[in-house]
């Protein structure tokens, strides 16, 4: 059977392109509509004749009509009321940030950025928000590609794919910018392993710092996020009441609420921190700004270092304290309540590393290891919380600021 010859509905008349509409009517007769795309390059044909094709059933039953064409397709004037695709990817993100900004976290409003900035880099801020499809983020030369081509990790991509994700559901659900949803899928991550500053390496930051001059300040700084396994952002939403310190769940990445117990130095550190940023930081987003102050300080550390094989952030600390407790408690639900992890498949991932290799890179827990080998299940699973009772067991040797 011969393949029918797909109708091409993208006409041409003295140079100009049209889309044409055939039906027929309740009488049986055939009707005609064309609509001028006000352009003679094809590919721009193409793109509109997707707009138009969109709306042939309303134009089909009478719902839209030849006089409100003008107004309502944003290719065929300067102003235009269509709400659907007037608004350019510009003015929807930034529409879009505002929304966001009373809702989220002020990290996650900032994770937003650097993925919806990516996006537009690919694609452009001008291109109307009805022309976009899955292809911008899937297709040959689509988002993937670009962030691939840049060098990010599959973790990295899908990270900026959520948030694009939920950008297009705002203006597919909240704001009807667009008339379909734009699905695409996440792509494979494979087995990810965390990059974590071990016991020597640790140190090697603790001795360069004491070397070469830089502010003890930001040694005291490494050692808290060490010994709390707190994430970046985290010191700086809190309250410390007495010796607990508590997040809310509205400010946690994971809503789940923070209560943790400070000894006296993890305690005088945070205020320290905080201090800092309350007196060289008198902006709207300090928390986003001090903790930038922080990780291009370990980053510039790292790199004067040399380490290789890992690629070790701020980040990395928090990694560190959760292989630590892993290994002292064995207990994924321990962990995973301890991080403030909603998925305990994340806690797991720490057991992927051999204990043989924890114990290698934290030779200071072998001791602690080796009583739990004799101890009844369970009995140390009573631990307090992070930065207290392990704070002898983890304490990595440091200078004299220790």
């Amino acid at each position: 059977m011969a393949n029918k010859k797909k109708r091409n509905n993208i006409i041409t008349k003295k140079g100009n392109y049209y889309y044409r509409i055939r039906w027929y009517n309740e009488f049986g007769r055939q009707v005609e509509c064309t609509v001028a795309l006000n352009t003679k390059n094809k590919g721009k044909a193409k793109e509109r004749g997707k707009v138009v094709a969109r709306e042939v059933d309303d134009i089909k039953d009478g719902t839209l009509q030849r006089f409100q064409f003008e107004n309502y397709f944003a290719f065929k004037n300067d102003g235009g009321t269509s709400k659907y695709i007037q608004k350019t990817l510009q003015v929807a993100i930034s529409d879009y940030q505002k929304f966001r900004k009373s809702m989220v976290r002020p990290s996650t409003a900032q994770r937003d950025k650097v993925a919806l900035k990516q996006f537009t880099e690919y694609v452009g801020y001008t291109k109307p928000v009805e022309e976009l499809s899955y292809k911008d983020i899937e297709g040959a030369n689509g988002l993937i590609q670009h962030l691939r081509s840049k060098g990010c990790t599959n973790v990295g991509i899908n990270c900026s794919l959520r948030h694009v994700r939920i950008f297009f559901n705002w203006m597919y659900d909240k704001e009807k910018m667009i008339r379909q949803p734009i699905k695409f899928k996440l792509i494979p991550e494979g087995v990810q392993l965390y990059h974590y500053f071990n016991e020597s390496e640790t140190n090697e930051v603790y001795h360069y710092i004491d070397e070469n001059g830089i502010d003890s300040f930001f040694q005291r700084c490494f050692y808290f996020y060490n010994h709390t396994g707190m994430r970046p952002i985290e010191p700086f939403v809190g309250e410390l009441v007495g010796d607990w310190y508590l997040i809310p769940p509205e400010l946690r990445k994971n809503k789940i609420p923070m209560q943790m117990q400070l000894n006296d130095e993890l305690q005088s550190i945070l205020l320290e921190m905080i201090a800092f940023r309350d007196t060289k930081l008198h902006c709207k987003d300090a928390n986003v700004r001090v903790v930038d102050i922080f990780e291009r300080t370990i980053m510039n550390i790292v790199r004067a270092i040399g380490f290789t094989g890992k690629k070790l952030t701020l980040y990395s600390f928090r990694h560190a304290y959760a292989i630590r407790r892993i290994t002292i408690t064995g207990s994924i639900h321990d962990v995973m309540r301890e991080m403030g992890h909603s998925n305990p498949q994340t806690t797991m991932r720490y057991l992927r590393f051999p204990e043989q290799r924890r114990l290698d890179d934290f030779p200071s827990l072998k001791d602690y290891i080796e009583q739990r080998q004799y101890m009844p299940k369970n009995s140390i699973r009573g631990t307090k919380i992070r930065g207290t009772i392990y704070n002898d067991v983890n304490k990595l040797s440091r200078s004299s600021n220790s």
